[in-house]
């Protein structure tokens, strides 16, 4: 997986920082969306790239589809840690 791929997007970025955020937390495509500051159909599609890279897990009950980590992904535990630590040295060059 290469971070061309993680980050292919400007709202790809910002669904995954606002995933990353809040790591344990089970968001809805319209929640994640409007968190994003995005159109919900921009977010589909980086939903589904997401998905497909394993960072993600979706599920769709009823007429919303449900978004969470895939806490079980290695890539995605890195991820978390450099989120935390990108947003630490933010708040201590502040």
């Amino acid at each position: 997986m290469r971070l061309s791929e993680v980050f292919a997007s400007r709202v790809q970025a910002r669904v995954l920082e606002e995933l990353l955020n809040a790591p344990h937390t089970i968001f809805t495509q319209v929640e994640l969306a409007r968190r994003a500051g995005c159109s919900s159909s921009s977010v589909d599609r980086a939903l589904r790239n997401l998905r497909r890279l394993g960072l993600i897990r979706t599920e769709r009950i009823s007429a919303n589809k449900i978004v969470a980590l895939n806490l079980n992904s290695r890539v995605v535990s890195l991820l978390i840690q450099f989120n935390r630590d990108v947003n630490k040295a933010d708040r201590n060059t502040a």
